[in-house]
């Protein structure tokens, strides 16, 4: 049974708190890879942690950052034309744990799937709470 890479890429610590915040909520997880995007690191940096991160994993991968444009983004993206994988922008945790849970509990992974799934929670995961109480 396959089992998806998830490479958590953000500014700051902001990915392995978003990381340890679902494991509160789902327990330890496997197969996740975290890069930090700290104020002393370099564009070459970040690009050689992200690159070894590719060169030690095999199988499907998706790739969450936090900002389109941003360096997690650019480095996950420019390494598409190396590695193949996806990357999805705009990390939340209920994405974070939508993704993940697909992909563990999975036959075979079919990415396409992932990322539609990925586009679904994301886009309903933004609520008005005021408008869902009762009065």
């Amino acid at each position: 049974m396959a089992k998806l890479n998830i490479i958590v890429a953000t500014h700051g610590k902001f990915g392995e708190e978003l990381v340890k915040s679902a494991e509160m909520i789902i327990g330890p997880m496997q197969n996740i890879y975290n890069l930090s995007l700290l104020p002393e690191k370099s564009f070459e940096d970040f690009y050689q942690e992200a690159r070894a991160i590719f060169l030690e994993i095999e199988g499907p991968t998706i790739g969450l950052v936090d900002l389109f444009g941003g360096t997690p983004s650019n480095v996950l993206t420019a390494l598409t034309k190396q590695y193949e994988h996806k990357v999805l922008s705009g990390i939340n945790l209920p994405l974070l744990i939508e993704v993940y849970m697909q992909g563990m509990n999975a036959e075979s992974i079919d990415l396409e799937q992932v990322i539609q799934e990925g586009f679904t929670i994301f886009n309903e995961s933004m609520i008005l709470t005021n408008e869902r109480l009762e009065m």
